[in-house]
């Protein structure tokens, strides 16, 4: 079956469960060659639409701070609305139902990587238009839908990817054998997409790298990125391992798809889907400055969330992208704004930093040596990290890995490195490069992983 077949049976199949996406993407393409006044006019208008919809039909503003709030000022203005934060989604999510849903609701959670996870009630227009957005980015690329795709990620739906040709493999399970199934996908078939959670893709990239070094240089022609916070190293491996063209997209469970990249190299905010404020002490900021994302969902009708703060920090540029497409530039972005972690000297250091200085090290490092590794910060002074390694990790690059935690939390740090035999992913499925004190998988207390009883006592490595 070929690619054409399966572009018009995900299309008819979606159809049929009212999800025209197939018309989506025709909508989204012709909005993309307006111009950049008209265009903001338009979603201007389709947010105050929406603004309207729930402020009638959803019972949750009608009442408490929003009752208030939008009885002193113009609900169609998106400033008269107070933010909304994830703890008020979770405790009070049956009164941000919209009365009257119509048949083919369905529902989406949240990965639980810091907490309780996210319920959102989803109409099927609002994941169509969702879903048209992701594949309309695509073919910014060339990429249609239906090509051939390998997807690595937390869930699966086997008879809707058999339909759009993809083959999944659950990164809750990546065993040695699961790894090895997926090189040989990649190496026999030769998917013109890899898709997935990045942190899967370059391990499964850095697999077939070390053992099929005589592999062609391009195995496959773009990786489509999503679902973690996405580092320079991973773009860097995929390239080099792969082959691939990457391609970065960030959203959220709460309001779907908010940004992706252009072939020009900007993160384009997807308005059509949901408009995006960058707050400080919950007032908006002027563009370039740096604060809190806020979404507002533009699609979706079943639960329509307003003015949601979605833990995340990024800030908007205040120039277009020489793409000449209408939509603004995410100029930067930093996931999970909670991932702060205390220095020895009291100050607070984001986590990524860490992702930047690990990039150094595994470019100058032989492929298998470091697979995975996990910074978990035990206290300010305190550091434990996993690294999960095929071998020849030795006493110099674990001094390494310890200068990369004093180095950016204070010289006094005690690190302690310790070999096992695999670095535990979330039960999402996802990957987490550095963990907060007191935090594991789900919000829980950290677990304590055994070395692997397959080497020796030396293996584990304490650098003080």
């Amino acid at each position: 079956m070929d690619q054409s077949w399966h572009r018009a049976a995900y299309m008819t199949l979606q159809h049929l469960r009212g999800r025209p996406v197939g018309r989506f993407i025709r909508e989204l393409r012709a909005r993309e060659q307006l111009e950049r006044g008209a265009f903001r006019q338009m979603i201007d208008s389709e947010l105050k639409e929406q603004l309207r919809y729930a402020r009638a039909r959803v019972p949750l503003y009608s009442s408490g701070q929003w009752a208030e709030a939008l009885s002193r000022g113009d609900a169609t203005q998106l400033s008269a609305w107070p933010i909304l934060d994830r703890a008020t989604v979770r405790a009070r999510g049956s009164e941000l139902l919209a009365r009257g849903l119509r048949p083919g609701t369905f529902y989406r959670s949240s990965s639980a990587s810091t907490g309780e996870p996210l319920r959102i009630a989803w109409n099927p227009h609002g994941g169509a238009w969702g879903w048209a957005n992701e594949y309309r980015v695509m073919l910014w690329y060339g990429v249609q839908p239906g090509v051939r795709t390998l997807l690595m990620w937390g869930s699966e739906h086997r008879l809707q990817d058999w339909v759009r040709n993809t083959r999944g493999f659950l990164t809750t399970a990546l065993s040695p054998q699961r790894l090895e199934e997926a090189a040989q996908y990649v190496l026999h078939r030769r998917p013109g997409l890899v898709m997935g959670l990045p942190s899967a893709l370059v391990l499964l990239a850095r697999y077939i790298r070390t053992n099929y070094p005589d592999a062609p240089e391009q195995l496959v022609p773009f990786a489509k990125l999503g679902g973690e916070q996405i580092f320079p190293f991973q773009r860097d491996e995929l390239q080099r391992h792969f082959g691939a063209r990457t391609v970065e997209f960030y959203g959220c469970t709460e309001v779907g798809p908010i940004a992706a990249q252009c072939p020009a190299g900007s993160m384009h905010l997807l308005s059509d889907n949901s408009y995006i404020e960058i707050c400080r002490d919950g007032e908006p900021v002027p563009d370039g400055e740096f604060g809190d994302i806020v979404a507002t969902s533009l699609s979706n009708r079943a639960m329509p969330l307003v003015r949601c703060r979605i833990g995340d920090s990024g800030a908007i540029s205040p120039d277009p992208c020489s793409c000449g497409r209408p939509y603004p530039v995410l100029a930067s972005l930093i996931g999970r704004a909670a991932d702060l972690f205390m220095a020895a000297d009291g100050t607070k250091i984001h986590g990524s930093q860490l992702g930047v200085g690990l990039q150094k090290l595994l470019a100058s490092t032989p492929l298998g040596v470091i697979r995975q590794v996990l910074f978990q910060q035990i206290d300010p002074l305190h550091w434990k990290v996993l690294v999960e390694s095929g071998g020849g990790f030795d006493a110099p690059l674990a001094a390494q890995l310890t200068e990369l935690v004093r180095s950016n939390f204070g010289r006094q740090c005690d690190v302690e490195i310790e070999r096992v035999s695999v670095v535990p992913r979330e039960p999402s499925g996802k990957f987490r490069y550095y963990r907060p004190p007191g935090l594991r998988a789900g919000g829980q207390p950290p677990v304590t992983v055994a070395p692997d009883p397959g080497r020796k006592h030396e293996d584990r490595l304490k650098m003080v």
